[in-house]
Formats: C-alpha cells, structure tokens, sequence
C-alpha cells in the first residue's frame, strides 16, 4: 500500500507541475494582453479571461477528456504520467491543457492587479529616470510579483485540489486512489484521512513555496526602495 500511496502522491504532483507552469504561463500572457495598447489584443485576453474564468475546471476537463478519449496517442507524444498508460497519455494531455485553461484566467487577473497596484506615479517615475526598458520590466515585473505571490500561491493550492477532477477519466492521481481504496475496502474513514493529510501537505509545500518568494522579494515597498537605491 505504501508503495502504491505513495506512486499517487508523485502522479498528482506532476499533473499540478505541468498544468500549474502552463496555467501561469497562460495567464501571464493572457494578463499582458489585457493591459496592451493594442485594442484587438486587449479585448481578446479580456474575453478569454472572462472564459476560462466563467466557466467551471469540471466541465472543462469533461470535455477535454471527452474529446481525447477516442483518440490514440502519437507515437512522438512523451507519457510524463506515472501510473498512466501510454494509451492514455493524449487523455493526460488534454486533462492538463483543461486545467491550465481553467485557472490561466484566474492568474491573469491576479498578475494585473499587481501590476496596476504599482500605479501610475511609480511607473511614470521609472520612465522620468531614463532606465532602459530591460531594466523598467526587471523592476516592474519584480515589484509586481511581490504583490501577486500571496493571491498566486493560494491559486496554484486551489489548483492541486483541481487535478482531483482527472479521476473522471482512467488518468492515475491520488483523488482517484482514494476512491478506489475506499470502494474496494470500504474503510472510507481511513482513506480519506490519508487522502486529506497527502492534500494538506502538498498544499503547505506549495504555499511554503510562494511564502519563501514572498520574503525573497519583499514586500512592495521594499521592493521600491530597493530599486531606488539602485
């Protein structure tokens, strides 16, 4: 069984690393978008926004795996999935495009709200300096992910329990062990105490991730004068 748990606990993991880098990149570009002078650009990552964050992960991931399901791979596509067959790595792809898309909006909104809790003085002021435009997107995007760890840390918790929807499909992750165990066992209480305490770690390693950043980069302000002093 140990072994088994702990094969789970590694499958929900990469389906968070690789859904949650594409999310985060998704959502970058999606929140670059928004905030572009071009009006085609804005408008389109504002309607994208508004879908991927309208609609639910659930229904996203049912009609991603739906699609997939009837599908077989191809012979180029890696299976990065422990746990999952290669007959089911196009499934694994398109359960992870799903949950990319269904929290990339949700980042994006994230990212330019702290890019415009910066303000318009503190952006006009690095301009005023002259600082060449390398060194204005280093300060800004420093600046900015200082204020966006918190709400992003909790999103990429958020999106760990999301992975728990690719047990709908014959994807390997814990979610799916948990109901397995406890069907075939009936010892219900007992997975899912394992299955919570697994969740409950995992999300304080990711947290712990976004709150070591956090303090790496420092608070808004510090980050400010930090940059001032430069």
């Amino acid at each position: 069984m140990t072994t088994a748990f702990f094969n789970q606990v590694l499958a929900t993991s990469v389906l968070w690393a690789i859904s949650g880098l594409a999310a985060l990149l998704l959502g970058l570009a999606l929140a670059l978008g928004s905030i572009s002078r071009a009006a085609t650009l804005r408008r389109t990552s504002d309607v994208v926004i508004l879908l991927t964050r309208g609609v639910p992960t659930s229904l996203l991931v049912v009609a991603a795996g739906l699609i997939a399901l009837p599908h077989r791979p191809p012979a180029w596509l890696p299976n990065p999935f422990p746990g999952t067959s290669s007959g089911m790595s196009l499934l694994a792809w398109a359960v992870v495009i799903a949950l990319a898309f269904g929290s990339a909006g949700h980042l994006a909104v994230i990212f330019r709200s702290g890019y415009r809790s910066l303000g318009s003085a503190r952006l006009e002021q690095m301009t005023v300096l002259g600082l060449p435009v390398r060194h204005r997107v280093a300060v800004v995007g420093r600046e900015a992910a200082a204020a966006s760890l918190a709400p992003t840390g909790a999103r990429m918790v958020h999106h760990l329990h999301n992975t728990a929807f690719a047990a709908l499909f014959p994807v390997v992750d814990l979610f799916g062990w948990i109901q397995q165990g406890a069907y075939e066992t009936f010892e219900v209480t007992r997975y899912v105490a394992i299955g919570a305490a697994a969740y409950i770690v995992l999300s304080l390693l990711i947290w712990g991730v976004a709150r070591l950043l956090e303090y790496r980069l420092g608070s808004p302000s510090r980050a400010s004068a930090a940059a001032g002093a430069t």
